[in-house]
Formats: C-alpha cells, sequence, structure tokens
C-alpha cells in the first residue's frame, strides 16, 4: 500500500487547486492494478476539491490517504 500526500487549496481566482506532494513517477515502477487504485483516488480527491467551500469559511488542507 502507497501513501499519496496532497494539499487542498485555492488558485488566485478562489477556484479549487490539488498540489500533490508524493515522489509519483520519478522512476517508479508501478503495475496496472496499482495505477487503477491510484486512478480510482486521484478521483476522489478532485471530487473532494470540487465539494470544499471556496468562500468566506476557506481554509487550506493537507492530508494523507492510502491506495
Amino acid at each position: 500500500m502507497a501513501e499519496l500526500e496532497y494539499r487542498l487549496i485555492q488558485d488566485h481566482q478562489k477556484k479549487p487547486l490539488v498540489i500533490i506532494e508524493s515522489p509519483l513517477g520519478n522512476g517508479q515502477e508501478v503495475c496496472p492494478a496499482a495505477l487503477r487504485r491510484l486512478a480510482a483516488e486521484l478521483v476522489k480527491i478532485a471530487d473532494e476539491a470540487d465539494a470544499r467551500d471556496m468562500g468566506r469559511g476557506y481554509f487550506p488542507a493537507r492530508k494523507t490517504t492510502q491506495f
């Protein structure tokens, strides 16, 4: 199981932005099954970013997930 570190922030137009902080790629060998798990986790992160309130209650978040 691998960890995926990311931050949920907003861009200069106050729209959701995700920063992936894990060393994805960088010469790592990844089997197709692991790539599918990673893709599914990235979709979850994108959904979470879309659902965040970017208004007055906005605050950045740093998170880690397992995939």
